[in-house]
């Protein structure tokens, strides 16, 4: 990890060439107010929020055991089912 010093009023660059430039706005009260300059097609989160949708995202993702077996005995069922539609009963 970089660490830099900086005060009031001075910046730092990130990406010369996309000109990510974070400027340090107020300083003091154990916090830091910065002011980000880029291109709006660089995404800008706050860590802990991306944290949080990250393992939103995950938990979302994650298909708990017993809905993996209903799901998969719905499918046998439907199969089952157009199988017998496919079936001449007799019946007009």
């Amino acid at each position: 990890m970089l660490v830099l010093t900086r005060r009031k009023g001075e910046s730092i660059v990130l990406d010369v060439g996309n000109g990510i430039e974070i400027t340090v706005i107020e300083a003091g009260n154990g916090s830091v107010r910065l002011g980000i300059d880029a291109p709006r097609s660089v995404d800008v989160w706050r860590k802990e929020v991306l944290l949080q949708v990250r393992d939103s995202n995950r938990a979302a993702a994650q298909l708990p055991e017993e809905g993996l077996e209903g799901l998969q005995n719905l499918l046998k069922k439907c199969s089952r089912t157009q199988e017998g539609e496919g079936q001449d009963n007799g019946s007009p």
